[in-house]
């Protein structure tokens, strides 16, 4: 009886040390993709200012200017002053930049389907299941064109509601994994 408590003692160690260090691991990637993004963020607002081009034409296109940064492209930046973030937004999306910063997942700011989608760490988009109806976003795009968004509507979808994702009414939709990684916060917005 005595050999079983101590060996549910030492299991209970154990477990209390791998959960320190996915602590530690989590907090180390918090901590660098906010460096990270921090600083593509600030390479961006320069360059785009730099390059900044007028369409003459006014030609309507899908397609979103992009910014090559350290050899990723970039379509925009986000700004959600509630929550006090700032961050790059990648052309396109894996997993390996989701690490980085968020990621176009679908869509464009020009047919007013954009989907972004980003990892749960807080300095990326873990605390967008805090944002409540009203509170308002910014996107400015590569040519410094700022596009405001309102919040409509929150909502939790299953990974498997890809076409629910994508096919909305919505201008715009930020959306990253549930704490527990089994679903989606889903953040719908439209241009004010």
């Amino acid at each position: 009886m005595v050999r079983n408590g101590k060996i549910l003692v030492v299991l209970g160690c154990i477990l209390i040390m791998i959960s320190g260090i996915m602590m530690s691991y989590n907090n180390y990637n918090n901590k660098r993709a906010f460096t990270e993004s921090h600083k593509i963020y600030q390479k961006i607002q320069t360059k785009v200012l730099e390059e900044v081009t007028v369409d003459e034409n006014n030609e309507f296109t899908e397609e979103m200017k992009t910014v090559n940064i350290d050899g990723n492209n970039y379509i925009a930046t986000i700004s959600i002053p509630v929550l006090d973030i700032e961050l790059p937004v990648m052309a396109d999306w894996d997993y390996k930049k989701m690490k980085i910063a968020p990621c176009r997942y679908y869509g464009s700011i020009m047919t007013n389907d954009l989907v972004i989608c980003a990892h749960g760490y807080d300095n990326l988009f873990g605390r967008i299941k805090n944002l409540t109806s009203g509170d308002l976003l910014v996107l400015t795009d590569m040519n410094n064109n700022e596009y405001i968004y309102k919040v409509e509507v929150i909502e939790v979808l299953s990974p498997n509601d890809v076409k629910e994702m994508v096919e909305s009414e919505f201008d715009l939709t930020l959306y990253t994994c549930t704490i527990d990684n089994l679903n989606r916060v889903t953040v719908r917005l439209n241009r004010v």
